[in-house]
């Protein structure tokens, strides 16, 4: 008898009482990923079915219950059970497309310096999602937020930050990208270290931090696309208890780089002038 073959990847995800989500996430992985895959989610403690109706209709995927919600933190409970080559974080509320997936595979495959790729994300409308960003400014919660979001939002910190200026139809290297979607080496997670444990945001900046410290080039691939219900609730409610968490992990953050913020705006600077010699040579 053939024995089956090992899938070069795993999905993890982590849940938390949002079953209509985890609905389309995962018909959108058997769709289209195109590429064997071992999935593992992470329940932050569901107080709906979630559970429940994953273990029903998706009896393939490993599911790894918490005790309570830890937030994004618990990405570390599903690497710890993987052992696939490449490893990829999917958020709940995104959705592959086609070729998406095999996409973010073959430029592993075919780059060996690279160590992490984020896809390029869309809106539910199929509009461009600005997904890949330079090092934050330290006003950065302040100057995204209402009342204040009136004068800088559309101002040149807030957009330099965003790199919403930058031609996002071309892949390039770049500090970090957003984790809703971002596909990596397991063996330089490894090194990495555990998953960082800021439970309500900036996770997805210090993991690509991290990655490229373990010696992988962090690279935005816009030939993949994945869907991302991105709801921005702490930009609609600043003033909640999420938003506060919010701004407790940016200062944490900022806090653990502050020796490094000027190292990693020169990088920001250094590798514009890489993309443009990638696009050059394109």
């Amino acid at each position: 008898m053939q024995s089956e073959t090992k899938p070069p990847v795993t999905i993890v995800i982590v849940a938390h009482s949002v079953r209509e989500d985890l609905e389309r996430c995962l018909a959108s992985i058997e769709q289209h990923a195109s590429v064997p895959v071992e999935t593992i989610l992470v329940d932050n403690a569901s107080t709906d079915d979630t559970t429940e109706w994953v273990a029903a209709h998706h009896p393939r995927v490993t599911i790894v219950p918490l005790p309570e919600n830890v937030g994004t933190a618990a990405r570390e409970h599903g690497l710890r059970r993987v052992e696939t080559p490449y490893t990829m974080f999917l958020d709940t509320d995104a959705a592959l497309t086609a070729n998406a997936l095999p996409k973010m595979l073959a430029a592993l495959e075919d780059h060996r310096d690279w160590g992490l790729v984020g896809p390029r994300l869309v809106y539910d409308d199929g509009s461009l999602q600005l997904s890949c960003r330079r090092f934050p400014p330290l006003g950065l919660p302040l100057m995204r937020r209402p009342p204040l979001d009136r004068l800088f939002e559309n101002g040149r910190t807030v957009r330099h930050h965003l790199m919403a200026d930058e031609d996002h139809g071309h892949t390039r290297p770049v500090v970090y990208v957003l984790g809703a979607c971002q596909f990596f080496r397991t063996s330089l997670a490894r090194r990495a270290g555990t998953f960082p444990q800021i439970v309500w945001g900036w996770d997805d900046a210090e993991w690509c931090i991290r990655i490229r410290d373990a010696g992988g080039e962090i690279v935005y691939l816009p030939s993949a696309e994945v869907v991302h219900s991105y709801q921005q609730t702490t930009r609609r409610q600043p003033v909640s208890r999420q938003g506060w968490r919010q701004l407790q992990a940016f200062i944490y953050f900022q806090r653990k780089y502050a020796r490094r913020r000027r190292e990693l705006h020169r990088l920001g600077d250094e590798l514009d002038r890489r993309a443009q010699d990638w696009a050059a040579s394109s």
